[in-house]
C-alpha cells in the first residue's frame, strides 16, 4: 500500500473485502434466507462497486440500491445479479433502466401502467416489485389504493410486458413488539395479490429485523450495514468483523503558550503545550462537534484529543509530552479489539449512528481495497 505521508489524499479508508465476504457468510447463516446485499449511498461510503462484489462471492445473490442511477452503475460494472432500485424521483432513467434488466419497486397504479407502456415500446419484460405502506408513513403504496394498483399490476403482467416478483415493505422499530402490525399489514397485502392471481415473493427485514425477530425474515432478507460490519444489536453482537480503518497523518506541530487561541471558535489554551495539525475536516467527514469528545490514536497507541473547533479541512489535536514528527500516521477509526476507536465510539459521541458517519466520508478520503482483514 501506499504509504499515507506520500499519497495524494491527505487521509485513507481501507476496505477490507474479507470481512465484508465474512460478514455476509455469517450474517447468511444467522438468517437462514437469501441475502440482498443492499448497497446504496455508495455502499455506505466504502464504494458500492466492491462492496457488492464481496458481497456477492460471501454468498449474496441480489443487490439492492435507493436509485436507478445507482443501479445502473452496478450494471456497468458488469455485476449480473438481480439488482433492486426502489426510488423512482421524476427524471429517473427508467427506460435505460429497463433494459439494463434493473427491477423496479412501485409504489402507484399510474407507475405501473407507465412502467407497462415503456417496456412494451422497447420490446422488454420489465420485473417489478410492489411496495407497500405498513405504518412509516414513508414510502409505499397505502390501503386503500392497494386494489387499484394491484388489478393494474394484474393487468400488466397478463400483456406479457411485466413480471411482478414482489410485494414488500419497510420496518421501523427496534423490537419484535414493533413489527407485529406492520407484518400483519403486509402479509394482508400479499394475500390480496395472491387472490388477484399474482405470485410475488414477500420481504420486509434490514439487518436489524432480521437479526431479532425470525418472523421479518419471510422470503428474503435485505441487508446493508451488518455487511460493512455494523453490529444491528450492540449488546448482543453477531460477532461482525470492522470493514474499515481510516487513517491520516500529522502535517505540523506546534508550541504553543497559555492562553494561545486555537481554531474559528478561538478556543483558549489553558497552559503551555504541543499542538499538532491533522489534515481532515468535516468536509472530510470529521464533524465539527467532534471536538474535544474524539480524537486519533498514534501508531504507539497513545490518544490525541481534539482540540478547539474542527474546520473544513483541518483538525487540531493536543500531543502533550509526546514525541511525535511530521509525518506519522494516525488512527481516526479502526478496530476496538486493538485498541482503537471504532465506528460505535464516533456514532456515541456524536449522538448518532453509524451509517451516518460512514456515509459522510468526503470525496477527499481515498478507498484503498484490502484483501486481508486489517494491512499490516
Amino acid at each position: 500500500m501506499t504509504p499515507l505521508t506520500t499519497s495524494a489524499s491527505p487521509s485513507t479508508v481501507t476496505v477490507s473485502l474479507s470481512a465484508i465476504r465474512a460478514n455476509t457468510r455469517m450474517m447468511r447463516e444467522v438468517c437462514g434466507t437469501p441475502i440482498m446485499a443492499v448497497v446504496k449511498a455508495d455502499g455506505f461510503g466504502l464504494g458500492a462497486i466492491r462492496v457488492a462484489r464481496a458481497a456477492v462471492s460471501g454468498g449474496a445473490t441480489e443487490l439492492g440500491v435507493a436509485t436507478i442511477d445507482e443501479a445502473l452503475t452496478l450494471r456497468a460494472a458488469s455485476l449480473e445479479e438481480p439488482i433492486l432500485a426502489w426510488m423512482l424521483h421524476d427524471g429517473a432513467r427508467v427506460g435505460e433502466a429497463l433494459d439494463a434488466k434493473i427491477r423496479l419497486s412501485l409504489t402507484r397504479r399510474a407507475q405501473v401502467a407507465e412502467v407497462a407502456r415503456l417496456a412494451a415500446g422497447l420490446g422488454v419484460v420489465a420485473e417489478i416489485e410492489l411496495e407497500v405502506e405498513t405504518g412509516m408513513h414513508r414510502s409505499g403504496c397505502s390501503e386503500a389504493d392497494w386494489d387499484a394498483t394491484l388489478d393494474e399490476a394484474r393487468r400488466a403482467e397478463a400483456s406479457g410486458w411485466v413480471r411482478v416478483i414482489g410485494v414488500w415493505t419497510h420496518l421501523s422499530g427496534c423490537s419484535p413488539a414493533h413489527f407485529t402490525e406492520p407484518l400483519e399489514t403486509l402479509g394482508r397485502a400479499a394475500d390480496l395479490a395472491r387472490r388477484k392471481g399474482l405470485r410475488p415473493r414477500v420481504h420486509a427485514a434490514a439487518s436489524l429485523a432480521a437479526t431479532i425477530d425470525p418472523r421479518t425474515r419471510l422470503d428474503l432478507v435485505r441487508l446493508g450495514a451488518s455487511l460493512v460490519g455494523i453490529e444491528p444489536v450492540r449488546a448482543d453482537p453477531v460477532g461482525l468483523h470492522p470493514a474499515i480503518r481510516w487513517e491520516s497523518h500529522i502535517t505540523q506541530l506546534h508550541d504553543v503558550r497559555e492562553g494561545a487561541l486555537v481554531g474559528y471558535g478561538r478556543h483558549r489554551i489553558d497552559s503551555p503545550r504541543r499542538l499538532a495539525l491533522i489534515p481532515v475536516g468535516y468536509a472530510d467527514g470529521v464533524p465539527r462537534r467532534a471536538s474535544p469528545t474524539l480524537g486519533v490514536l498514534t501508531r504507539t497507541g497513545h490518544k490525541l484529543p481534539f482540540i478547539g473547533t474542527i474546520s473544513m479541512d483541518h483538525a487540531v489535536v493536543d500531543i502533550g509530552d509526546l514525541e511525535v514528527s511530521p509525518g506519522e500516521a494516525v488512527v481516526l477509526i479502526g478496530d476496538p479489539l486493538r485498541g482503537e476507536p471504532g465506528l460505535a465510539d464516533w456514532a456515541d459521541a456524536l449522538d448518532t449512528i453509524e451509517q451516518e458517519i460512514l456515509t459522510g466520508l468526503g470525496d477527499r478520503v481515498a478507498r484503498v481495497e484490502s484483501t486481508s482483514a486489517w494491512p499490516a
